[in-house]
């Protein structure tokens, strides 16, 4: 890693499941860091996500694994394991806990900013203690097509103000990569290699991740 972590001014906080993580999660991410001017990316694996409770993933051991391998010539990224290594009393990995225990972890600097998608601003009124996330990391929303800012400021969910989410929403391209579509194409042996980094398409082939009849999760 290049960034110089303890003297960072800024940094971008992209948390997510990664399963797998896919060239869409090394892209958007840059891209956000270039735009506002952060030092680094960091990456943060979800362990039991609160809203992917009733979805199987991956055994977290191949989802950082693969992370690993993603990000190994990403200079401005690094991965904190948290939520995995916390990841033991099975209990739900609540973004506001994660960011707390992060807080801490760094001291009073850099300044932290949560990415997030689109959809994810519409359920973030529900999130636990939402105004305390903004507070510990002001978010910064991932606009794509066909969602432009005026769009999603005019559908923003109550009660959250226009006025406040303007200056957080970035606009980024559009890439047509999700990790629910990386995982079908496998089960039904259509190649992945467009979608996802060289290493992280052979490290799913040589562990049989994603099989119609896979047990390796």
């Amino acid at each position: 890693m290049n960034v110089d972590w303890p003297r960072a001014q800024s940094l971008i906080v992209f948390g997510g499941s990664f399963d797998p993580p896919h060239l869409a999660h090394l892209r958007l991410p840059l891209l956000a860091m270039q735009a506002v001017g952060a030092d680094g990316v960091l990456y943060i694996p979800s362990a039991n996500p609160p809203h992917k409770r009733n979805q199987t993933l991956a055994d977290a051991s191949h989802r950082l694994a693969m992370l690993r391998l993603a990000l190994q010539d990403q200079p401005h990224a690094a991965i904190w394991t948290d939520e995995l290594d916390r990841a033991a009393d099975g209990q739900p990995s609540y973004t506001v806990d994660t960011l707390t225990r992060l807080r801490h972890h760094l001291g009073p600097q850099p300044r932290l900013r949560l990415l997030i998608g689109s959809d994810q601003l519409r359920l973030f009124p529900s999130w636990r203690q939402y105004q305390e996330i903004i507070a510990l990391a002001e978010p910064l929303v991932m606009v794509r097509p066909p969602l432009n800012r005026q769009s999603l400021l005019a559908d923003l969910p109550a009660p959250l103000q226009a006025e406040q989410w303007a200056a957080r929403l970035l606009e980024l391209p559009a890439l047509d990569i999700s990790a629910t579509d990386i995982r079908r194409r496998v089960a039904a042996g259509q190649p992945i290699n467009h979608l996802v980094p060289p290493a992280v398409a052979a490290y799913i082939a040589a562990h049989g991740l994603y099989r119609a009849n896979s047990a390796a999760h």
